[in-house]
């Protein structure tokens, strides 16, 4: 589906206009539309983390405590970051700053994020190393009349039931509006909406529930047996707690 069609959809099927005559309707206009459309892809996209929201970012290592946080992933989005080829590991900001106190000189890979800065271990890199972020990048809008929304990968040939939930949030908004005045109804559609994406969302919760991590923790429990235990030797024990090394 491309941007235009959804408007025309939004316009003709909700809204009960006829949007091959939209200069000359009095309610409402072309760019309402397409702000009403958009506004339904951010509800969309930020909903589940849909493949097609996940992104890459690359960076520089320098000599610093802290960097700025990716301008094009989302805050608190990253679930993944290497420097140099090296995973890692992201630990909650107090543990952080308690480990570097307790140990200044320590080459743990940690990261973690505070307010919009993520810091990285620098003891544990090289100065120059390039730096992989991984995480949700920020909404896309909608602008040109070909553009496709989000659950169209290719073509508007092809797409999910994710488009029309696009449409039924952009309906919503158009209820909610000054121009509609009607709240109510637009709450029952933006529950219709949801309902149609978290029926989308169900095969790939399930195709997430069905891949097994290898060599990564179920949940931070301490390594309670000191170096004497073999798990920790093993990197390709399923939950191993000391991944990293």
């Amino acid at each position: 589906m491309t941007f235009q069609e959804a408007k025309q959809h939004l316009c003709d099927r909700k809204l009960n206009g006829n949007y091959s005559d939209i200069s000359n309707n009095d309610l409402f206009s072309d760019t309402d539309l397409g702000e009403w459309i958009n506004l339904g892809v951010k509800k969309a996209w930020d909903f589940k983390p849909w493949p097609f929201t996940q992104g890459t970012q690359t960076a520089t290592s320098i000599d610093a405590e802290y960097y700025d946080h990716p301008p094009k992933l989302m805050n608190w989005s990253i679930y993944l970051l290497k420097v140099g080829g090296k995973e890692f590991k992201k630990i909650l900001p107090e543990d952080y700053l308690k480990y570097l106190e307790d140990n200044p000189t320590g080459t743990i890979r940690y990261w973690t994020e505070i307010e919009t800065y993520v810091f990285i271990n620098k003891n544990a890199y090289t100065i120059g190393n390039t730096i992989d972020f991984y995480g949700k990048k920020f909404p896309i809008t909608l602008s040109s009349t070909s553009d496709l929304l989000p659950f169209s990968p290719s073509t508007d040939n092809y797409e999910h039931s994710g488009n029309e939930a696009i449409v039924q949030f952009a309906y919503a908004e158009a209820l909610d509006s000054e121009k509609f005045k009607n709240p109510s109804q637009a709450e029952i559609e933006r529950q219709k909406a949801y309902q149609t994406l978290n029926l989308l969302w169900e095969p790939f919760k399930q195709m997430k529930a069905n891949m097994q991590s290898q060599g990564r923790p179920m949940f931070n429990v301490p390594n309670f047996f000191g170096n004497g235990s073999n798990i920790k030797s093993n990197s390709q024990y399923t939950g191993n707690f000391d991944y990293l090394n």
